[in-house]
């Protein structure tokens, strides 16, 4: 994991690279992300996931839904045939 500080307080938060609808609980979502080693839309997803709750509700949903929409629609050309 990145080495971001204590992280214990919120004046320590820095908006740009540690913003605080990424970095609840315990993993941060680009950390994951990073060590899953997720493509662009895949990553998208998670982040969008993650941070509904947080950040934009409902319309992060939607914005993870249409990734999956385009993960699903071009899933041959991008993933293969799925075995």
């Amino acid at each position: 994991m990145r080495d971001w500080g204590d992280g214990n307080s919120p004046k320590e938060r820095d908006p740009i690279t540690q913003p605080a609808h990424y970095t609840k609980g315990k993993i941060e979502v680009l950390d994951a992300i990073m060590a899953l080693g997720l493509d662009p839309c895949e990553a998208n997803v998670v982040k969008y996931i993650c941070r509904h709750r947080f950040k934009d509700g409902k319309t992060d949903l939607l914005k993870a839904q249409e990734y999956i929409r385009l993960m699903v629609t071009n899933y041959e050309e991008w993933y293969g045939d799925g075995s």
